[in-house]
């Protein structure tokens, strides 16, 4: 049995606990919302784009894709990041610390989601058997 599952589980919900604190420590505002909001809608848009892509390498038989792949969002990723939290912090709309917690936290969702799926695929189904 690998303890796998177990670990990222917890590290996600650290993760999340502690964005949700530093939120809540900047104060919650409507600007923290919208900011909030629109880092949570980036996060699961590329979540979304991530997730077939990423599948695509993974069905591709050549780990060098997947690795392209996983390289590639990761890009994709730190040029929305900086892209929205400039934007915010430029135009006043939203708050741009909040953005930048709430798309790290659901940057960081999808990512123990591809550990587990990459995991799973990659060594068998020895990881679903909980």
């Amino acid at each position: 049995m690998s303890f796998l599952p177990y670990m990222i589980l917890a590290g996600l919900v650290v993760v999340l606990a502690v964005g949700c604190a530093a939120i809540a420590l900047m104060g919650v505002d409507a600007s923290m919302i919208r900011g909030a909001g629109a880092g949570v809608a980036a996060g699961l848009s590329l979540m979304v784009f991530s997730w077939f892509t990423t599948l695509k390498g993974i069905k591709a038989s050549e780990k060098k894709n997947v690795i392209g792949h996983v390289l590639g969002g990761f890009m994709l990723r730190l040029v929305v990041l900086t892209a929205g939290f400039f934007l915010l912090a430029l135009t006043g709309w939203g708050h741009a610390g909040g953005f930048a917690i709430a798309f790290l936290m659901a940057v960081m969702t999808y990512l123990a989601l591809q550990i587990l799926v990459a995991a799973r695929n990659m060594q068998g189904p020895e990881l679903t058997a909980a």
